[in-house]
């Protein structure tokens, strides 16, 4: 036995940590309010920026629609991807927004339909049937002042959707999303559809008023024979934190969160994209998330002013 101290020495030291690592067994929660594919790849994202830094921690995500769990259910949450119009109605007692993620464009396509006559007696809507998709026709046609209940609105499929404007059923069909966007494509180029500007005749105290859509600008050249740029409204989405996370584990992990970002190639966000839905946000950022943007922003500006001396000096 007097050969094998160090082994055993060895193997009670590997004992020890294993049982430090045992009862230090934590884990986060992030809750998703959207079935979408890329709020699945944001929460994978996160959850791989935790383990990076905290190898022998779990992250479990869960997907629950937007106002399905009360404020004490929520609580039990670290991280949720959130509207910033349901952080301020739901979540801000509870959580700090740390990280603005993307935005979403409300867009009308329409067949023949001026944007003055949207709204008026005759038209048959469609709008697709998904939580996120009907809270934010609602959440759009509340600020336009408009009855939601005198609308012959139907909620459908996708294909449904795309079928029935080109069947002449509907006249206007509803899609929330980024741009280019497949549906909108289809209801383009397949219907004869075409998406219609809807800010232009807003009133001046629109945005004052509402604070949380955004005016979005849509290339023409992203769909067919579009005559201009579309001008219309979005919405953002943010990661809200808990306020029960210690700022030291907040900050590290944001910071692990930009520096995957160099190697998750299929999440489309970037440093550049999240300084986008930065600008002109509406709701305080957790003083982390503040600083982090600051950081963001001098990289930003250090890389534009490399590009001007590179192109100064190939001159």
């Amino acid at each position: 036995m007097k050969k094998y101290p160090p082994l055993l020495l060895f193997v009670s030291l590997w004992m020890l940590l294993s049982l430090a690592y045992a009862n230090d067994n934590r884990e986060i929660k992030i809750l998703r309010q959207t079935a979408s594919a890329l709020d699945r790849a944001i929460s994978d994202h996160l959850c791989v920026s935790y383990e990076v830094i905290h190898p022998y921690h779990r992250c479990q995500e869960v997907y629950l629609e937007q106002g399905k769990l009360t404020r004490q259910e929520r609580a039990e949450y670290d991280f949720i991807i959130t509207s910033e119009q349901f952080f301020n109605e739901k979540l801000k007692q509870d959580f700090q927004l740390v990280l603005p993620l993307y935005h979403q464009a409300f867009t009308v396509v329409t067949r023949d339909i001026k944007q003055e006559n949207l709204f008026k007696s005759g038209q048959k809507y469609g709008v697709l049937q998904q939580n996120v998709q009907e809270n934010v026709l609602a959440d759009v046609l509340k600020a336009l002042n408009v009855d939601s209940k005198r609308l012959s609105l139907q909620h459908l499929e996708s294909q449904d959707l795309i079928d029935r404007f080109c069947s002449f059923d509907i006249n206007v069909a509803f899609v929330t999303g980024a741009h280019p966007n497949r549906i909108v494509r289809q209801l383009n180029t397949l219907c004869g559809g075409e998406p219609i500007s809807i800010v232009k005749d807003l009133p001046k105290s629109f945005f004052q008023r509402h604070r949380y859509f955004y005016q979005t600008h849509v290339p023409k050249e992203l769909y067919w024979r579009l005559p201009n740029d579309i001008e219309t409204l979005s919405v953002r989405y943010l990661l809200a934190v808990n306020n029960k996370i210690a700022e030291d584990d907040l900050d590290e992990l944001m910071d692990s969160f930009i520096k995957e970002l160099e190697y998750n190639h299929g999440l489309p966000i970037t440093e550049a994209s999240i300084l986008l839905n930065y600008n002109n946000l509406q709701t305080p950022l957790h003083e982390v998330g503040d600083e982090l943007m600051e950081e963001l922003q001098e990289e930003q500006d250090a890389l534009g002013l490399e590009a001007i001396e590179s192109q100064a000096d190939e001159h």
